[in-house]
């Protein structure tokens, strides 16, 4: 089995289907964005099948006060992989020995998360010294329960009071809502420093198909008020799994229309009238200072908090085992 990278999205044949947070739609949308470079991580078996593909991100954070400069390679999944693959552990594996192929003193570590099943690869990054360290998943069940019947009597008073003063919510439709919505969540997230948004023009690429339509794995809502955009959330999705990736509303300038959950309640009302059976909400993994009070939110839409792993493997290898002695 081989395994080659691709650092251009022209270079990149074509993949089987798989999770959206590894396909070349989300690579193509890191690469015009110029601040993270991504690579495509290919596995190729022995006939020259593709046995799997893997996305990676090399991120870079620079901070004034502490001064700190950091280059990191980032992981989110396990990847993709073919039905006819049955050693998926196997593939995973290849796929890190090539990264440790390009990590080098430049880099500060390796990250590896968002994996569903926690068991998967364990022992195998155990065994490359990765640090286990813990972390959650916040998730809503709709297959069982109406959304409705989950959201907080709080949460219910808030969306029947917005709604009653004049407030809606959609999809998105034209280009230029989504380029209101998008510069609206940009000066949102301004102000957040453990949260980042993207460069607009590469979540509008990420939101439209090659052909310029709507793409129906990343969406965005928008919540109006008297025909003007307060707020605004984007999902992505895949299998059975709705995710929400960011989200927004203008909270001071309309504190009684509640935008902010009028954005989220939008992106969750339409996954379950269009069937999925899971939102995950991928926006509260990023660590920050209101990470305690997006909980509290989470909650009040009827949340679950689900224990799972973040693996880091520093440059260090003294300082890895050191602090897997710590974690573990």
């Amino acid at each position: 089995m081989r395994i080659e990278i691709y650092t251009n999205s022209s270079e990149i044949p074509e993949l089987i289907n798989g999770p959206i947070l590894h396909s070349p739609k989300v690579f193509r949308a890191f690469e015009e964005s110029g601040k993270e470079k991504p690579y495509m991580l290919v596995a190729y078996d022995n006939d020259g099948e593709e046995a799997g593909h893997l996305l990676m991100l090399r991120k870079r954070s620079m901070r004034i006060f502490p001064p700190v400069f950091s280059v990191w390679y980032s992981i989110m999944g396990e990847g993709a992989y073919s039905s006819r693959c049955n050693n998926r552990e196997e593939v995973f594996a290849l796929f890190l020995e090539k990264v440790f192929d390009m990590f080098d003193f430049r880099h500060s570590f390796i990250e590896i998360q968002n994996i569903e099943d926690s068991r998967f690869a364990y022992g195998m990054l155990r065994s490359h010294f990765f640090i286990p360290v813990r972390d959650h998943r916040n998730y809503i069940s709709l297959h069982s329960k109406e959304p409705a019947e989950r959201l907080s009597v709080k949460y219910k008073a808030h969306i029947r009071r917005s709604e009653s003063r004049g407030t809606t919510w959609r999809r998105a439709s034209s280009d230029e809502e989504i380029k209101e919505a998008l510069r609206l969540m940009k000066n949102f997230y301004r102000s957040k420093t453990r949260k980042k948004f993207p460069d607009c023009e590469a979540m509008f690429n990420m939101l439209h198909n090659s052909d310029g339509t709507l793409s129906d794995e990343a969406k965005m809502f928008i919540v109006l008020n008297k025909g003007k955009i307060i707020g605004s959330s984007i999902c992505l999705y895949e299998n059975k799994r709705a995710m929400l990736a960011y989200s927004c509303g203008l909270r001071k300038r309309h504190p009684l229309l509640y935008p902010g959950i009028m954005a989220i309640w939008a992106a969750i009302s339409d996954a379950h009238s269009n069937g999925y059976s899971h939102f995950e909400f991928l926006e509260v993994r990023a660590l920050s200072r209101l990470r305690k009070s997006f909980l509290n939110t989470i909650g009040n839409f009827g949340g679950k908090d689900v224990g799972t792993l973040r693996w880091y493997h520093l440059k260090w290898n003294w300082l890895n085992k050191f602090l897997r002695w710590i974690y573990v």
